[in-house]
């Protein structure tokens, strides 16, 4: 972050313990920002306590922004769960979630969640469970490996009971039930500006970074479906964001944005 009153193009950062350090994180969203973005994500080492962390973590954030002076934007980066869809309902309330929804990936974010998977060091089963599960999982799909269906058939449907327990489980949703509360946390919240992104459902890192994408709007009476079936890289939302900080366009609302994906490595 650039500090107030800081020689230009010179940066400098503090760290502070949300969850113990309350006077401090006010004081820092007092120093005089033009624009805070909070991009809070909750330790992921235990993974029963992925979800009250991220509750706690939020609701602290957003305590001491409201007891702060801060009065420019504030941008709250959460998940794509908390996007409606259909019938006033959010992703993660889909039948079967996060299951269903993982299920009709397009193979090509397979392909990259497989390589971020390796590339980021994660539990070889996680990859096992992209590149295994999902293209052999579906009964219609896993017959035409004819010759060998009949030699991999139980190791194939136990790796889909394994994988579909997995991505239900609510200690695995934490991490985006987690984000959907934020959002609650903040929707009707009038004493401060902020706005809710929450990222496409096929969001990439490592990618090219264009300068287009298009913003989304999401209520429960108009749900951004497009969004919660579309993906950016985070190099072009990261535009996005500076857009909003600069135009403040989306104030009090819950938006996403989309942009275009496939064009590198990534």
């Amino acid at each position: 972050m650039q500090w107030p009153n800081s020689d230009k193009g010179t940066w400098s950062s503090v760290s502070v313990d949300i969850h113990k350090e309350h006077t401090k994180l006010v004081e820092i969203f007092s120093s005089g920002f033009d624009a805070i973005v909070s991009c809070y994500g909750p330790s992921l080492k235990v993974i029963s306590n992925i979800y009250s962390e991220a509750v706690e973590g939020h609701g602290r954030i957003k305590t001491a922004l409201l007891a702060s002076t801060h009065d420019g934007p504030f941008i709250i980066v959460g998940g794509a769960g908390s996007i409606h869809v259909s019938n006033r309902l959010q992703l993660t309330d889909q039948e079967g979630f996060a299951f269903s929804w993982w299920w009709n990936w397009p193979d090509e974010h397979l392909d990259y969640m497989t390589a971020r998977l390796t590339f980021n060091g994660r539990d070889v089963s996680s990859a096992l469970s992209v590149v295994w599960g999902q293209p052999w999982a579906g009964s219609d799909d896993f017959y035409q490996y004819q010759v060998y269906s009949w030699i991999l058939s139980p190791f194939v449907y136990w790796a889909r009971a394994w994988v579909k327990g997995a991505l239900m489980n609510k200690h695995t949703l934490g991490l985006i039930t987690g984000s959907r509360i934020a959002f609650t946390m903040w929707n009707g919240v009038q004493e401060k500006s902020w706005s809710f992104l929450s990222p496409p459902g096929l969001l990439r890192d490592k990618g090219v970074r264009t300068g287009e994408y298009k913003v989304f709007v999401d209520s429960p009476e108009d749900p951004a479906v497009e969004a919660a079936n579309g993906g950016i890289y985070n190099e072009d939302m990261a535009v996005a964001i500076v857009d909003e900080v600069e135009n403040n366009k989306l104030a009090y609302k819950h938006w996403s944005c989309t942009g275009s994906i496939g064009l590198g490595k990534w």
